[in-house]
């Protein structure tokens, strides 16, 4: 008797304490800041917000750019030779981006993503070389928790393939 006691009191100290996971904690994703492109995948790590300002229908133009390690900024412009996700978002508010879903449309409205959009892959932008591709549909997720904006997106492009991708981080001003 003495040793079932042990035994159940064994088997219920290994279920409380192995029923707690440190993964348990961790109920969200973990961002992977890349895109894939044509069975490529490419890395971005950093992010670019340029306020283009208010259209004619009271939405409000802001691109975005997720950059790979060999692009910068250089005061409004940017520079070096990398990979680049650009998203012309459009939004209801003048202060920046806002928290929702993005869907493509030819005309900019609120919480859309517009023609323009494009991938660069191995682009220099002194010379203006490497490769563009144009997005033709596709929507783009964007979430914000303090200083940090998650950026996840789903796009056709003009030959047809598919890039997805997400980045998260704190979007630097252009």
């Amino acid at each position: 008797m003495k040793n079932l006691f042990f035994a159940l009191i064994a088997m219920i100290a290994f279920t409380v304490f192995s029923g707690c996971n440190k993964d348990d904690d961790d109920m969200g994703t973990t961002v992977k800041n890349e895109f894939t492109y044509d069975g490529t995948t490419y890395s971005l790590a950093k992010g670019y917000l340029n306020d283009v300002g208010a259209n004619f229908n009271s939405t409000h133009d802001f691109d975005v750019f997720l950059a790979s390690t060999g692009v910068s900024k250089s005061g409004s412009s940017l520079t070096g030779t990398g990979d680049l996700i650009y998203l012309d978002l459009n939004t209801n508010s003048a202060t920046g981006l806002e928290v929702g879903t993005y869907n493509w449309s030819d005309t900019r409205t609120a919480f859309s993503i517009v023609p323009g959009s494009q991938i660069y892959t191995d682009y220099n932008f002194g010379s203006f070389t490497g490769t563009t591709i144009s997005a033709t549909a596709g929507t783009v997720d964007v979430a914000i928790d303090g200083m940090e904006t998650t950026v996840t997106f789903n796009l056709t492009t003009s030959d047809g393939k598919t890039v997805t991708g997400e980045w998260k981080g704190v979007l630097e001003d252009i």
